[in-house]
């Protein structure tokens, strides 16, 4: 093969790499990514060190690479696990659990979650004790029927257990966390817009424990959100 046959063939592996890597890109973009979260907000369903796979397109298609929305797809809905632009501007989204959509009214009454004046039933484990040697409570809340975990902390004394009720606006959502009593949530920084909503997480892709030489959690990789909770669910 001659020099110039070698630099055509270069250059054609190099332009057939960058758009691979282009539509691999604009793939994450717009369809589905996965995402880091740093803080326990949504223990026992999403532990810190978990990466979750993320439906980018689950609400809304974007322009690739920018905010601006072509159209919608589906409407969110209670109970979603949800990846929402950060409220505080900084770059990290935040993940949490959807609760009230846009006409509802929420409020939370000693714990208990409340929507549009309907409690929303929660069964609690008997009480255990974290890493940290606190104790915890882990039960199933079913938010209008569909069950997913919650986490409390009796001791903690700063957490807003009895909050609102605040009415949804129109075009808005509410999150919570379902570490309830450890989250900064809508209780905090209000209402979100939906056009907020960067996508849905369905499941938990890969996780690593902090700090990094503390390995990997191998029973976490490749598996959905948990349904319920059981004595078996680690107290975070």
């Amino acid at each position: 093969m001659t020099p110039t046959s070698k630099r055509k063939a270069l250059l054609r592996d190099v332009r057939q790499l960058l758009l691979v890597a282009g539509l691999i890109l604009t793939g994450r973009s717009v369809l589905a990514d996965w995402y880091v979260v740093p803080t326990g907000s949504m223990k026992p369903t999403i532990l810190e060190g978990d990466r979750v796979f993320v439906l980018k397109a689950a609400y809304q298609v974007r322009v690739p690479f920018t905010s601006v929305r072509l159209f919608s797809t589906v409407e969110p809905d209670r109970g979603d696990v949800v990846v929402l632009r950060n409220p505080d501007g900084g770059r990290v989204p935040f993940v949490k659990r959807l609760v009230g959509l846009p006409g509802d009214t929420v409020e939370l009454r000693d714990g208990i979650l409340l929507v549009n004046g309907k409690e929303q039933p929660v069964r609690y484990l008997p009480p255990v004790e974290d890493a940290a040697g606190q104790t915890v409570l882990l039960g199933t809340e079913r938010l209008h029927g569909a069950p997913h975990p919650v986490r409390a902390v009796p001791a903690l004394a700063s957490a807003a257990r009895t909050w609102g009720p605040v009415r949804v606006p129109e075009g808005e959502v509410l999150v919570m966390g379902d570490n309830r009593d450890e989250s900064r949530d809508g209780r905090y920084f209000g209402t979100r817009p939906v056009a907020d909503l960067l996508g849905r997480a369905v499941g938990v892709l890969w996780s690593w424990r902090s700090p990094w030489s503390h390995g990997p959690r191998l029973g976490r990789f490749g598996r959905p959100f948990l349904d319920e909770v059981d004595d078996r669910t680690p107290a975070g």
